[in-house]
């Protein structure tokens, strides 16, 4: 499973980055912000591996140090209102110029969640989009490792187009 944290509009790119410029720098700067907050919560990290993924730099480049995705592996013990709750405080950290657009964006197995304010409903979204990629998972549910998805670009399962 991999997650980040979605500034400005939201959209990124069809292969799911975050795309270029200012919207792209300030989401790297927030997931790598989120990947720290989340390596402190031990309700997220006694189920879970957190890793930072890293932007491929186009060569000559020097966008390497952005963090484009967090990865995260999971056990079977991995509470997704662990996760989404820790983006609702995350998410209330934030100045206020920020926190309106600070969006989580979960992406496991082709299937893409997109959370804003992190409630009961944004839980149980996630947990039925986290149980129908696995159903079709060839891993069986093992989580996704680090790196860009392969294929066509995630199918939204935030109920809005993205």
């Amino acid at each position: 499973m991999r997650v980040r944290i979605d500034s400005g509009d939201g959209g990124g790119e069809p292969d799911g980055s975050a795309g270029g410029g200012r919207d792209a720098a300030e989401t790297a700067g927030l997931t790598g912000e989120f990947a720290d907050w989340l390596a402190q919560d031990r309700e997220v990290t006694r189920h879970a591996v957190v890793r930072r993924v890293r932007a491929e730099a186009p060569e000559g480049a020097m966008s390497g140090d952005l963090v484009e995705w967090i990865s995260l592996a999971v056990s079977s013990g991995f509470s997704t209102a662990a996760l989404v709750y820790a983006h609702r405080s995350f998410r209330a950290s934030l100045p206020p110029r920020l926190r309106s657009g600070a969006r989580l964006v979960v992406e496991h197995g082709g299937v893409r969640v997109v959370i804003e304010d992190g409630t009961e409903q944004d839980v149980a979204r996630v947990v039925r989009a986290l149980a129908g990629a696995e159903a079709g998972s060839p891993e069986g549910g093992t989580g996704s490792g680090p790196g860009r998805s392969e294929g066509a670009a995630p199918q939204d399962a935030s109920g809005a187009g993205s």
